[in-house]
């Protein structure tokens, strides 16, 4: 068998000068930057002249990881520079996503002058209209699907319009470049922020988002930045710690708060100074738990149709929990899925998430849905869409029927062969000389064929597969124990796992039997 790297390099299809770029050291001198763009100069004039002027400036973001950060970024930012400004976090539930007419108006009478819009705005074409007529100016940073006009923005940093770089990029990336034009400098906190952004709205890691996320990870083990700590227990952060842990309790306050509460993280993730950090993160922690829960008991009770090509049910969740139910919906099923629930702020409405993978695109279902929908938006595997309650049987019956049409392909796991003996910390570090791991550049599996199972030692009720081969290395297995053994040999699929107890790490092929 060749050697581990080479297998991992004909996965990927890297050739060598590929495989010679993912294996460099990281570096931001290979992330394309902003500055000379006239986009970011016209942003740049309109902030000093807000500063000098003393004219009170307006962040507004948005409710969900990527908002937080890109927020919290400019935020900050201002806080490096001695100035003071304004940010909003809008209620998903009282304000719904993006600038409103009714905040636009708002904003007016408040007396700001300038309003900085981040992960939201570019479809905000008759808000910012409004706000231009009020004597407002607007800066827009964001990274969502633009509109055939374009709104009447003082700039617009779009990685669309800026035509920037080969593939999308999050608005905290946007955001955290933008940082760079207004401190003159790379502030390693703000990458790191921007580098969870990029993972937490699942920005295809290649390219410049794969070099921030290695140079933020790289920063986490330098600098233990408590808001990062503060959410993990773990001494070794990567970008699955990042993914599962991390993000999970960001988002679960956007979604789990009725009110504006979401604010405090801005302040968590911004403020120069520590005194509350520890005590937010505790609250944080709080509300992912009660978020975990709510998921779990919802998707146990629902009854979903196994012939259907797709699944549109109306759980009883808070609308900020649809998305996940719909993830762990579309995982289980495999089926382009839509969930809905009773809209908070009009009863006539339902408000939902929409999931897919390959073969079914999110955008193109809601453009052929349009007699039914009152909002809708997203990317081509995720997005969110209102309807009224009314039309809900009209609208499953056509979402269904595309589903049927373009059905979702499950493609066969391109697994990498291994020997038994390649499960060891050796193989582990190779394999992380590629990471980071995540869309489009996914974590490998790998296959061991044919191993005696009566070599095989699980744990102590028999439960599970829990089999040492020295050197703190095991194979472990949640989806079979000693009694679903039934047959000499076996064949297992798998991942490495770098784990970790009381300080002690050990690593573990995480597997399963090959399907036949």
């Amino acid at each position: 068998m060749e050697e581990l790297l080479k297998r991992l390099q004909k996965h990927y299809g890297l050739s060598e000068e590929d495989l010679a770029v993912y294996l460099r050291e990281p570096s931001f001198a290979y992330v394309p930057t902003i500055e000379g763009y006239d986009a970011t100069k016209s942003a740049l004039r309109r902030i000093k002249d807000a500063l000098l002027s003393r004219e009170r400036i307006l962040i507004y973001g948005d409710y969900d990881t990527d908002g937080i950060m890109a927020t919290s970024i400019l935020v900050r930012s201002f806080h490096l520079l001695r100035r003071n400004v304004s940010f909003f976090i809008p209620s998903r539930y009282k304000d719904g996503y993006g600038l409103s007419m009714e905040n636009a108006k708002k904003i007016a009478d408040s007396g700001y002058k300038l309003l900085i819009c981040v992960d939201n705005g570019i479809a905000s074409v008759d808000e910012i209209s409004y706000l231009l007529s009020r004597g407002v100016n607007t800066i827009v940073i964001d990274h969502h699907e633009p509109l055939a006009s374009l709104p009447p923005a003082t700039a617009i940093i779009h990685d669309d319009t800026l035509h920037y770089g080969v593939c999308p990029v999050s608005a905290g990336y946007l955001s955290f470049l933008f940082s760079i034009c207004l401190l003159g400098r790379v502030d390693d906190y703000l990458l790191t922020l921007g580098a969870i952004s990029t993972i937490s709205d699942m920005m295809p890691l290649k390219g410049h988002n794969r070099e921030i996320v290695r140079l933020a990870l790289r920063n986490i083990k330098a600098n233990n930045y408590p808001e990062i700590s503060y959410l993990c227990d773990k001494s070794r952060i990567d970008e699955k710690t990042i993914s599962m842990e991390i993000i999970p309790k960001i988002n679960a306050v956007g979604r789990m708060e009725l009110e504006h509460k979401t604010n405090r993280l801005v302040h968590y993730f911004s403020d120069l100074e520590n005194t509350r950090k520890s005590e937010i993160a505790d609250w944080m922690n709080t509300v992912n738990n009660a978020r975990k829960e709510a998921t779990k008991a919802a998707f146990d009770k629902l009854e979903i149709n196994p012939v259907d090509a797709g699944i549109c049910v109306v759980g009883n969740l808070p609308e900020g929990l649809n998305g996940l139910l719909a993830n762990k919906l579309l995982n289980a099923y495999h089926k382009p899925t839509v969930v809905f629930s009773p809209s908070i702020a009009d009863p006539s409405v339902y408000t939902g998430s929409l999931r897919s993978s390959e073969g079914f695109n999110v955008m193109k279902a809601l453009d052929a849905l349009s007699p039914y929908v009152v909002k809708g938006g997203g990317h081509a595997f995720a997005g969110g869409v209102s309807i009224k309650k009314k039309d809900f049987p009209a609208f499953k019956e056509e979402f269904l029927r595309d589903a049927l049409e373009f059905k979702m392909e499950k493609k066969e796991k391109d697994l990498i062969p291994l020997s038994l003996s390649e499960v060891n910390l050796d193989s582990f570090r190779i394999i992380r000389s590629l990471a980071p791991y995540g869309m489009e550049f996914e974590e490998p599996e790998f296959l061991i064929e044919n191993l005696p199972t009566d070599s095989f030692q699980y744990t102590r009720d028999s439960r599970f597969l829990s089999s040492p081969l020295g050197y703190g290395c095991k194979l472990l297995s949640f989806s079979f124990g000693k009694k679903d053994v039934n047959k000499p040999r076996m064949s297992l699929v798998g991942k490495f796992c770098l784990s970790e107890y009381k300080g002690k790490a050990s690593l573990d092929f995480v597997c399963a039997p090959k399907e036949e």
